[in-house]
């Protein structure tokens, strides 16, 4: 590690980002109105709309933003955001980096608040900071009041009372406060589950969660505890925190997208849980859209978990990594930063060592229960008590389970670089953060200043035909929906008839496979040999030995699934293509009728003198692909023999007992018994096309289900974001006119402010593009 290096460009970082701070204290002095009414409505609609950057709010968040910059660059702190759906196993996965449980897990929302978790080298037992802790205390005195009266059986219908809960309702009425330091897994574990269970109660009795209050990252919880697989390291320049986000819509709170949103802009990088089993559900497909809304200016990774749950039929690690990279996040992550593994068998592989280690032994697996989790994913369903013993075995048997759950490569290629390179990616972030805000104040600076240019009737007429084009955008928005809908109905139909056709022609290859002369060549038999028996039914298999009838389920079994492995190749080859060529479509159109708008605002602002950027958005609708393996897995659903045993093998014995009027008479005395194995073809391939339709109509309804909520959330967040353009345009201009109302000397004072303020930006701007340079120079030649 160049030390001098880094200690150079940490400074030349510091000193742009004190200096951006004092441009921002520049503007916030200008005369500006206010958008508040105008945001409020935009963002309580669609919630992941970006403020604008420099109305009031806007100036607060680009502070903040600069701010937390300012506090990594002093540190040398890389923030790695982890982020994910609730069921996809972000707390496992930060308990498998970590290499201890320092996150509990529930079958519920568990990160209300942010949560930093900090390698903190010797610090072997975890302690959790919350030194921000008054908010919660005063909201805990609210809900003491709210809860006096409240009805508890009402309370009881409306939220899950478990233990915890009744815990937590306990301490209301006491009035306990939250500590501010927590030491021990056990304390830190009941201070998460109280803070995660409180916004479920408030949003009940109609208290408000202080979220605002946490909005800054210094203000969020903070654990410190040394990471496992980071121990005995070299120490290094900088620190590396994980910061544990709230998924999107946790726990019914949709103001959380917007939260994690500002969190993800504060990372130096971003590593995405997602579920192996749920890649294209509609609740991933919202944490994709948040971290490809971070843009560039953060490097982007991905944690593929419960890739233990592939089966042979599923996709493996390398298609996996190209669905991602291209399909799902459109080229926004490599697939070499793309990681299939399995969290929860990382972190019972790695505790496990851990504890031997330590102590030469596992703890008691009574006491605790991750002991047995371990023990029958390491030494299978039947392990007893006693298997433990065998140290040798069990150490053995955790290294092959580390092994298999695929996390090591994900630690030395993520986990070590970025504890290695902490410093230079706090670095990279800040030059990143720097340009962006130095960009986009050049811009809304330049267009300030032209208005102090232009007269004063000219702008009122600019104003006066932007709330023109408002209106006419919402007009176009109807229209543009209408024609939308059109396309998106033809393409369902057109669907339909694609996906009526498949299931025609698997029903049509599979029949032959259930025909008696290729079940009779496939158990080995020919007609002439078959001896006919009064018992048998023509679509019935009679076979005599158990491993005969196994091996002929088998090959059945095989001849289906190829069929239906080659159909849904086809389907889901040709329903990609469908959906891909749909959303271009789409796009195409609303470009199309939105264009018109955009050139006459530009026409209109550039004879007036104005050299206007119109940010006109793209439409994405990354949800519209469909994957139909998962569907298409369960439909090969072979007949169990044990079945057809208990079937055959009453068959002769009842109709003897029958006969001799007394079941079970002298059965066993006086009768040799013959087990037979009676394999229902018919049945079977009745089995089979129902499973067929049955699969195919759920690939009808999710598909529609899934155009429906991607097109409408892709366009409402097309015209909110273009809206939103316009409305900012409008709101320079009114700053501009209120500007020209005032006398001469206040024009000419504002004048000399914003000239000063463009040529500080553009210092900003260049010097930090040369700062990103030497960091990108430097980055590449530290990395492995």
């Amino acid at each position: 590690m160049h030390t001098q290096t880094i200690f150079e460009l940490s400074q030349e970082a510091e000193r742009l980002l004190q200096l951006s701070l004092q441009n921002l204290e520049a503007l916030s002095a200008m005369p500006a109105a206010m958008l508040e009414s105008t945001t409020a409505a935009m963002s309580g609609e669609v919630s992941n709309i970006i403020p604008l950057h420099f109305n009031a709010r806007g100036l607060e968040a680009q502070q903040s933003m600069l701010n937390n910059e300012l506090r990594k660059i002093t540190r040398l702190e890389m923030v790695l955001a982890i982020v994910g759906t609730m069921k996809a196993g972000k707390s496992t996965t930060i308990n498998a980096i970590v290499g201890t449980e320092v996150l509990p897990n529930r079958n519920r929302p568990m990160t209300a608040l942010p949560t930093l978790i900090r390698h903190t080298p010797g610090q072997k037992e975890p302690v959790l900071h919350f030194s921000h802790v008054a908010p919660i205390d005063t909201l805990i005195r609210q809900m003491q009041k709210k809860l006096a009266n409240y009805d508890r059986g009402k309370l009881a219908q409306q939220l899950e009372i478990d233990k915890d809960m009744n815990a937590l309702l306990g301490r209301i009425e006491s009035g306990e406060a939250f500590e501010k330091h927590y030491l021990g897994a056990e304390p830190i574990f009941i201070c998460l589950k109280n803070l995660n269970d409180l916004v479920r109660l408030s949003q009940v009795v109609g208290a408000d969660f202080p979220f605002a209050a946490y909005a800054a990252i210094e203000n969020i919880p903070v654990i410190e505890v040394e990471f496992v697989h980071l121990a005995g390291l070299d120490t290094h320049l900088g620190q590396l925190t994980l910061l544990d986000t709230p998924g999107p819509n946790e726990a019914g709170q949709p103001h959380l997208q917007k939260m994690l949103t500002e969190q993800l802009s504060r990372a130096s990088a971003v590593l995405a849980v997602m579920d192996y089993t749920q890649l294209k559900s509609i609740s991933d497909a919202e944490v994709r859209q948040a971290i490809s809304a971070v843009g560039k200016s953060v490097p982007l990774y991905a944690l593929v978990n419960k890739f233990d749950q592939k089966d042979r039929n599923s996709d493996d690690e390398e298609q996996v990594r190209a669905m991602i990279s291209g399909t799902l996040m459109k080229g926004h992550i490599s697939p070499g930063q793309i990681f299939p593994v399995s969290s929860m068998w990382g972190y019972l592989a790695n505790r496990a060592r851990h504890e031997l280690a330590l102590y030469g032994k596992l703890p008691n697996p009574q006491a605790q229960r991750w002991v047995q989790d371990f023990a029958e994913a390491a030494l299978g369903r039947r392990w007893r008590t006693a298997d433990l013993d065998d140290i040798e075995h069990v150490r053995h048997s955790a290294d092959l389970l580390w092994e298999d759950s695929l996390f090591e490569q994900p630690i030395r290629k993520l986990i070590y670089a970025a504890y290695a390179n902490a410093s230079l990616y706090a670095l990279r972030s800040a030059s990143h953060k720097l340009l962006n805000y130095a960009q986009n104040a050049r811009e809304y600076l330049d267009f300030r200043y032209q208005g102090l240019t232009i007269a004063f009737d000219e702008l009122q007429r600019n104003i006066t035909r932007l709330e023109e084009d408002m209106a006419l955008l919402h007009n176009r928005q109807e229209v543009v929906s209408d024609e939308v809908r059109h396309e998106v109905e033809e393409a369902l139909e057109a669907t339909e008839i694609f996906i009526a056709t498949q299931q025609n022609e698997i029903l049509c290859a599979i029949a032959p496979i259930f025909s008696r002369e290729n079940i009779l060549d496939l158990a080995g038999h020919d007609a002439a040999s078959v001896r006919a028996d009064e018992q048998t039914a023509p679509e019935q298999l009679v076979l005599d030995d158990e491993g005969q009838a196994q091996i002929l389920l088998s090959k059945i079994h095989s001849s289906c699934e190829l069929i239906l492995f080659d159909a849904q190749n086809k389907i889901a080859r040709e329903l990609g293509l469908r959906f891909d060529q749909l959303e271009s479509t789409l796009a195409r159109s609303l470009n199309d009728a939105m264009r018109p708008i955009e050139l006459r605002i530009k026409d209109e602002l550039s004879h007036a003198g104005f050299r206007a950027r119109i940010s006109f958005p793209a439409f994405q609708a990354n949800q519209l692909n469909f994957n139909t393996r998962g569907l298409f897995n369960d439909a090969i659903a072979p007949e169990s023999p044990t079945s057809g045993r208990g079937q055959g093998v009453g068959g002769v014995r009842d109709t003897v007992s029958r006969w001799l009027n007394n079941p079970g008479w002298g059965w066993d005395d006086y009768v040799v018994t013959r087990t037979r194995y009676v394999i229902n073809v018919s049945q079977l391939h009745e089995k089979f096309k129902r499973h067929i339709a049955h699969f195919c109509e759920q690939i009808r309804k999710a598909l529609a289900a899934q155009v429906d909520v991607s097109v409408t959330a892709g366009m409402a967040t097309f015209f909110a974001e273009f809206s939103l353009c316009l409305a900012g345009l409008q709101e320079s201009l009114r700053d501009s006119l209120a500007v020209r109302q005032q006398n001469e000397h206040a024009t000419r004072a504002l004048s000399q402010l914003l000239q000063q303020c463009i040529t500080t930006a553009t210092w900003i701007q260049e010097d930090t593009r040369l700062l990103r340079d030497d960091i990108q120079t430097l980055f590449a030649a530290e990395q492995p």
